[in-house]
């Protein structure tokens, strides 16, 4: 998961453009994009974005928005694009490790040690 913060506006676009195309260099074309701590985006921003989904889609992947912070959601609807960046498929909770005994041999080092005469 790629996390934005702050403003995705002219300044910080290219940079996040950068940051988006080395995770998907790295991880593949399925990207979570956090963006519940983006509390704006401008015609540049949501421009990336849009270019992202796009280049994700070429690569048979998806580019998913994880919790968009409400200034970011209403953009996206006033613009008629929310459609295209659907929130990400829950991911199930991992299951929990079964149980496992001590080893027997590590059992008896840990006793004490009796000498005879």
């Amino acid at each position: 998961m790629l996390a934005l913060e702050g403003a995705l506006d002219v300044a910080t676009a290219p940079q996040a453009e950068e940051a988006l195309q080395q995770f998907i260099k790295e991880h593949g074309a399925l990207v979570i994009v956090d963006v519940s701590r983006l509390d704006f985006i401008d015609s540049k921003g949501l421009g990336m974005l849009l270019s992202a989904a796009k280049s994700v889609r070429d690569a048979d992947g998806r580019l998913f928005l994880h919790n968009p912070a409400l200034p970011v959601r209403r953009i996206l609807e006033t613009c008629g694009v929310a459609a295209l960046f659907p929130a990400p498929p829950p991911v199930p909770p991992a299951p929990a490790p079964e149980p496992t005994a001590p080893p027997r041999a590590a059992a008896a080092a840990s006793r004490p040690v009796r000498r005879t005469a």
